[in-house]
């Protein structure tokens, strides 16, 4: 129960990491507020933990939406009061292509969601983690955020941006009580990654790049998101932790 009483808002939380995020902090004693542009999915996830007698809301959230943001943080707010931790998860990468052939819109909607709409999450969580004088920021990155991963070169970008962001964030934001930290995983078994999984020779040439020949499972990006939003964080900020079996190890 390293979580107990704490409310964390866990976005893209209706399947793959934030799914498993979202039901780890649940069983640590957090009430969750489950995000996705999916409310169906959202539900579905609430009620299967409150079910279980889990604490734990559903709401929409779109994070390329700036009003969207809004909603969601003044609602959670309204309801619970405070904001302790902030897990921005919510990403995507909907092309694997050579930086030649990746169309501006393409790459407009990718920084827009990724990038910026974490940032816009941050922003709405940390004016609220200023004035309680505390709070938990985990972003979602990449060890595409670290190296060069050829034909996402949005995607990179994305992530790369927010470990630099996840570093301003922790400076600024330190005399408040707050650590703004990033998570850094390698290819993980969800639906985010099943293209690529489901093509063979692809999905052979990335398990190569990594000394455990594997993709990572959810549930192994979970006790590294549990540890970044507990009190056993209290003095670790501005870091990205790669949770990536080695990747960038060799």
């Amino acid at each position: 129960m390293r979580l107990k009483d704490k409310v964390a808002i866990v976005t893209g939380s209706t399947k793959g990491i934030g799914k498993a995020i979202a039901t780890g902090y649940a069983n640590e004693g957090a009430t969750v507020v489950v995000c996705g542009r999916s409310v169906d999915l959202a539900n579905a996830l609430a009620d299967e933990l409150t079910d279980q007698g889990k604490k734990a809301i559903a709401m929409r959230l779109d994070v390329a939406d700036g009003d969207s943001i809004a909603h969601v943080f003044d609602e959670v707010v309204k309801q619970f009061g405070r904001i302790d931790i902030l897990v921005n998860n919510a990403g995507i990468s909907p092309i694997y292509k050579r930086a030649e052939d990746t169309p501006l819109e393409t790459w407009n909607a990718i920084i827009r969601t990724n990038l910026t709409g974490t940032f816009l999450c941050c922003q709405a969580a940390g004016r609220v983690m200023i004035q309680q004088k505390s709070g938990k920021v985990i972003n979602m990155s990449s060890v595409g955020g670290e190296v060069a991963l050829p034909k996402l070169v949005a995607y990179c970008a994305s992530k790369g941006g927010i470990v630099l962001v996840t570093k301003v964030l922790a400076a600024e934001w330190a005399q408040h009580n707050i650590q703004v930290n990033a998570i850094g995983p390698s290819y993980v078994e969800t639906e985010f990654t099943e293209g690529l999984r489901g093509n063979e020779r692809i999905y052979e040439e990335l398990k190569s790049k990594n000394p455990m020949k594997r993709f990572a499972r959810p549930k192994e990006i979970v006790g590294t998101a549990v540890f970044l939003a507990s009190d056993e964080s209290n003095f670790v900020t501005g870091q990205t932790i790669f949770v990536d079996g080695g990747w960038l190890a060799v």
